[in-house]
C-alpha cells in the first residue's frame, strides 16, 4: 500500500509540475544590468576552436538569431545592448562547423541577464511641520515607488543626507539616526533647532554577491521638506488695576 501511495503521489506531482508555465522555473541571473550597462558574452567550445567558415548561432530569449560566419575571434562575441528592455533575458550559443564531416555542438546552457528597471523611490514623514518638542521619534521613511516591481533578490539600499536652511548638514548625527535593514529609516532627535530642513534619501540597487553592471549601479533620489518651529515661551501674566 505504501509503495502504491508513493507512486500515486509522484504521478500527481509530475502532472502538476507539467501544468506550471515555463516562467515558474526561475533562473538565477548571471549578471544584472542597470541604466546603460552592457556586457560581452564570450563562449568557449569544449574541445573545439572555431575556424573560418564555421557558423556561430546565438539563441536569445528562445529565438535563434541569424548565423554569424566565423572569420575572427570577435565573431563569437555577443554584445548585449545597452537598450535591452527591463526583464529577464536568456542567451545560449552553438557552433556549426564548416566541415560537413563534423557535428554541430549542442547549445550551451543559458546565460541569464536581468535588466533592472530605472529605480524610483519616495520619502515620507508623518507630517511637514513640527515644533522643537515634537521632533523626538519622528520617523522619515524611504521606500521604493509603489509602481516599481523588482525581481526576487534585488532591493534598494539608502544613503541619507540633509540640508538646514539650504545648507548641507555635514554631520547627520546632530539631527537623528539611520536604521532599518536597508537604511530606510531616519529618526529625528528631540530638540532639533528651528529651521527649514530637507531630508533626502539616495536609493541604490543591491543584488547581494551577484555582478551588477555598471558596478556603481543606477540610483534615484527623493526628499521630504520639514519645518521645525520654535516652541512658544512660557507666558508671564501682568496685573493692572
Amino acid at each position: 500500500m505504501t509503495k502504491k501511495t508513493t507512486k500515486c503521489n509522484l504521478r500527481i506531482f509530475i502532472f502538476l509540475m507539467c501544468l506550471l508555465p515555463l516562467g515558474a522555473f526561475a533562473q538565477t541571473p548571471n549578471v544584472y544590468l542597470c541604466g546603460a550597462g552592457t556586457v560581452k558574452l564570450t563562449p568557449t567550445f569544449t574541445g573545439y576552436t572555431p575556424v573560418a567558415g564555421d557558423k556561430i548561432v546565438w539563441t536569445v530569449d528562445n529565438a535563434a538569431q541569424s548565423p554569424i560566419v566565423y572569420a575572427t575571434a570577435a565573431d563569437i562575441v555577443f554584445n548585449v545592448p545597452a537598450t535591452l528592455p527591463a526583464g529577464t533575458h536568456t542567451y545560449s550559443v552553438q557552433v556549426i562547423p564548416a566541415d560537413a564531416n563534423l557535428c554541430p555542438s549542442d547549445a550551451s546552457d543559458n546565460t541569464v541577464v536581468e535588466k533592472l528597471p530605472p529605480p524610483a523611490i519616495t520619502v515620507t514623514a508623518p507630517g511637514s511641520v513640527y515644533c522643537t518638542d515634537q521632533t523626538a521619534t519622528t520617523v522619515i521613511t524611504a521606500a521604493k515607488d509603489a509602481a516599481l516591481t523588482l525581481p526576487t533578490g534585488v532591493s534598494l539600499v539608502y544613503a541619507w543626507s540633509a540640508t538646514k536652511g539650504g545648507v548641507a548638514v555635514t554631520d547627520l548625527t546632530t539631527l537623528g539616526t539611520q536604521s532599518g535593514t536597508n537604511n530606510e529609516l531616519f529618526t529625528l532627535k528631540a530638540g532639533v533647532s528651528p529651521d527649514t530642513y530637507v531630508f533626502s534619501a539616495n536609493g541604490k540597487y543591491s543584488v547581494g554577491a551577484a555582478l551588477i553592471v555598471p558596478s556603481t549601479s543606477c540610483t534615484a533620489t527623493a526628499g521630504k521638506a520639514i519645518t521645525v518651529t520654535a516652541k512658544p515661551g512660557k507666558a508671564t501674566i501682568s496685573v493692572a488695576p
